[in-house]
This record gives structure tokens, C-alpha cells and sequence, in this order.
């Protein structure tokens, strides 16, 4: 697995969003209120999410079970997570994720969306 860099400009700043594709690449195509769980790879801290059109994804970290589409208003406290959180579709682009020792990955979602899921260390 590769390790996570940014892209570098000609006066060496860095590039914001632009990284190199990664080697280890997991895809998931979704089904309606369905869970899936996926489990990061040994070595992997980072993980760039992109979420295909036509339907919201949830995800939660450190979960691998129980997850649910939201039906209801609810608040988190703080502690442990148990609202997935809604990520952003096509038009919002890919986006990166700290795993912080998280091995463990929830997606649900309310159609039918491929979510790529790229890993990096």
C-alpha cells in the first residue's frame, strides 16, 4: 500500500485534493437499505471515499453491525458514534478520511450508488 502524499505545484506548494492514485482500491456497489461493512487493510490510515450519484451514503466508522439509514432526528453526545454520517455525492467529489485506528468501515445507503474506497498509509 502506498504511503498518503499531496501533488507538489513548480514552487513546491502543495496541490489541496490532488493525490496519487492509490494501489489498494476497494469498490462497493450498494443496495437499498442494505449494510455493508468492509475492513481496512493492515497498514491502512488514511481512506479517500468517492460516492457515485443517485442516492445518499452513510458512513460510520468502527462499526460491523447495526448500521441504519436515518428515519429520525437525532443528536450524537460525545462517546462513542452511532450516527453514520451522510457523505458527499459525485458533484461533492472524493474525499479523505483519517481511519485513527478504526479497522472497520459502515456504508448504507437509499439506492443503488457504486462507493470506491481507496486506501493509503
Amino acid at each position: 500500500m502506498i504511503r498518503l502524499s499531496q501533488g507538489i505545484d513548480g514552487l513546491g506548494q502543495p496541490i489541496p485534493g490532488s493525490y496519487q492514485q492509490s494501489d489498494t482500491i476497494y469498490v462497493n456497489v450498494m443496495v437499498a437499505s442494505t449494510a455493508q461493512y468492509v475492513t481496512a487493510p493492515s497498514g491502512a490510515n488514511f481512506v479517500l471515499i468517492g460516492v457515485g450519484a443517485g442516492a445518499d451514503v452513510y458512513m460510520l466508522m468502527g462499526v460491523s453491525s447495526g448500521l441504519t439509514v436515518p428515519s429520525a432526528t437525532a443528536t450524537e453526545a460525545a462517546g462513542a458514534l452511532s450516527i453514520p454520517e451522510l457523505l458527499p455525492g459525485a458533484a461533492g467529489g472524493p474525499f479523505l478520511r483519517q481511519l485513527n485506528g478504526n479497522t472497520k468501515i459502515g456504508l448504507i445507503s437509499t439506492g443503488t450508488p457504486v462507493v470506491t474506497l481507496a486506501f493509503y498509509s
